[in-house]
């Protein structure tokens, strides 16, 4: 992003915040006893409250804050609990934790077959939850419209993270806004998750004669030739799933079309622009727009020219471990495709290359809303929970050890500052769950071979920051519609997705938007059209 950029949405920051209720004191354990804001309001405020519990050389001594008493705090994250979890946390709450701030940290887990019916539940049925991953993927809007988390106020965030606060992304804050206010404490690193590319075989390209990947039609005319000279051979052109529409992100990005909210349908014509862009000439809804049409033409043709298995409805494998173990000779995802063909090159299987297939359309990187940290309405110790976040967020050996574990066991430092893996690396994957928390200056992956960084390279060459990123949609006007909208997607989707449909494609097209129609979409589109102005209004621009 362009330092001109950073400031506008800097002082769009100020002035958003600057409208939002201020909260009143608080009394819970880690109370700062001010009612003044920010980490100035911290520094102007020391010596309110004592030092006891805490050693002399702790960052948050002198701070105002009253940690005399011990507290557990209990954060929730999404996914599988790392090997050497234990091993991690033991060494952040004997070093850092417990002498800094007397807490203690304890981490739980939610599989991911367990989201999407406990994660409600965890929150309302009473259970110690302090800290809570959140997302605009993983229930973000929908809990925070049901009040299940904590509204996080100016003065709360400024008081209480007093180290992460101040070199957080000034547009982070925007993106993670319902309907003006704060329910989560964003990441405070982005990538381009949303930005895709092709990782093809080259070893597959070259005995074919197949040339340059370069658009969506030189895509298209690789896929179906290897289609045609490899599917004899056991190998399909590509993995596409139904669950899992990978050639939907690179069709979009294809036609300059970008989501007007995270975790929602609507999209809009970017142009290749940074300012909003006009409601009733740009946004539209996904399914309806005639572009979705054309691309399920394009499904349906990949099909039957066999470019994916035609049992792939009902496919539950990988389609990247389908790339790394040679059962298919493309994968179309985010980054996640050099590690892809990494591992198929160590399998001696074959060799791969990268293409960008709309080297013309400016990359954005993802939302700061993707993942996110939440402290639930039911902890009794906010005050302290947001100081251990800070804590993890607010200094680099810190975060290197929550993110990536023990330096010298799970991970290792080069001279440049770029880290490789350790011998225990696979106890204690770099990232692996930790999504909310990583930092911005996260040392890199080692790698010598220039295509690990060629996709970070080529989207940093051409990013843009739209001024509708940090558009938020709140559902809650129109939840009923939208949870029969949802379901009637899920029901055409997966089909439309592999070309399913065939030459009916068009018809069951018709019937799949006289479904959603009928199901209230319009309503919901008018909704999100006044949520819309509204936050245009905020920004100045109608």
């Amino acid at each position: 992003m362009s330092k001109r950029w950073k400031k506008v949405m800097a002082l769009g920051l100020a002035a958003v915040l600057c409208m939002l209720p201020a909260c009143g004191k608080a009394n819970t354990s880690g109370t700062a006893g001010t009612e003044g804001g920010g980490s100035a309001a911290a520094e102007e405020n020391q010596g309110a409250g004592g030092n006891e519990g805490i050693s002399e050389d702790s960052p948050y001594r002198d701070k105002g804050f009253d940690l005399s008493k011990h507290e557990d705090v209990v954060m929730y994250a999404i996914g599988d609990r790392p090997e050497d979890m234990d091993m991690v946390l033991e060494k952040l709450n004997g070093e850092y934790l417990e002498p800094w701030l007397n807490t203690t940290l304890d981490m739980k887990f939610l599989s991911w077959s367990d989201v999407q019916t406990k994660y409600s539940l965890l929150l309302a049925g009473g259970e110690k939850v302090d800290l809570m991953y959140t997302s605009s993927w993983c229930n973000y809007n929908s809990e925070a419209g049901k009040g299940a988390f904590k509204e996080l106020t100016p003065e709360f965030l400024q008081t209480y993270l007093p180290y992460s606060y101040e070199i957080q992304a000034p547009e982070s804050w925007d993106q993670v806004m319902i309907s003006g206010k704060i329910f989560a404490i964003p990441k405070n690193y982005a990538v381009f998750n949303n930005y895709n590319m092709i990782a093809v075989r080259k070893d597959l390209m070259e005995k074919h004669g197949i040339g340059e990947i370069n658009s969506w039609d030189t895509m298209k005319e690789a896929l179906i030739t290897l289609a045609e000279k490899e599917t004899q051979n056991g190998i399909y052109a590509n993995g596409q799933r139904g669950n899992a529409e990978f050639a939907d992100h690179v069709w979009w990005q294809h036609i300059e079309a970008e989501p007007l909210a995270s975790g929602f349908d609507f999209m809009y014509f970017t142009h290749g622009e940074e300012k909003l862009p006009d409601w009733g000439k740009d946004v539209f809804y996904k399914y309806t727009a005639p572009e979705c049409l054309e691309l399920y033409m394009e499904m349906a043709e990949l099909a039957k020219k066999n470019v994916w298995s035609p049992n792939k409805i009902n496919d539950t494998s990988d389609a990247q471990t389908n790339f790394e173990s040679g059962k298919t000779a493309s994968f179309i995802w985010n980054s996640t495709i050099v590690s892809a063909g990494e591992n198929l090159e160590k399998a001696g299987i074959g060799t791969y290359e990268i293409f960008d297939v709309t080297p013309n359309t400016k990359a954005q990187r993802g939302s700061y809303a993707d993942d996110t940290i939440a402290i639930p309405n039911a902890s009794k110790t906010p005050e302290r929970a947001a100081l251990v976040l800070d804590c993890l967020k607010g200094f680099p050996e810190v975060n290197n050890l929550v993110v990536g574990g023990i330096e010298g066991v799970h991970y290792e430092m080069t001279d440049d500052g770029k880290r490789k893996l350790g011998e225990a690396a696979d106890r204690y994957g770099w990232g692996n769950w930790a999504w909310g928390i990583t930092g911005k200056d996260s040392p890199q992956l080692y790698s010598d071979d220039p295509r690990s960084s060629m996709m970070d390279e080529m989207c940093t060459a051409k990013e843009y920051t739209p001024v509708a990123s940090g558009f938020t949609f709140d559902k809650k006007n129109v939840e009923a519609e939208l949870a029969v909208i949802t379901s009637i997607v899920q029901e055409y989707g997966a089909s439309f997705n592999i070309g399913l449909f065939g030459d009916e494609t068009e018809a069951k097209y018709q019937e799949f938007i006289g479904k959603l129609e009928e199901a209230g979409l319009s309503k919901v589109m008018e909704e999100c059209r006044v949520q819309y102005e509204a936050f245009c209004e905020r920004k100045g621009q109608e």
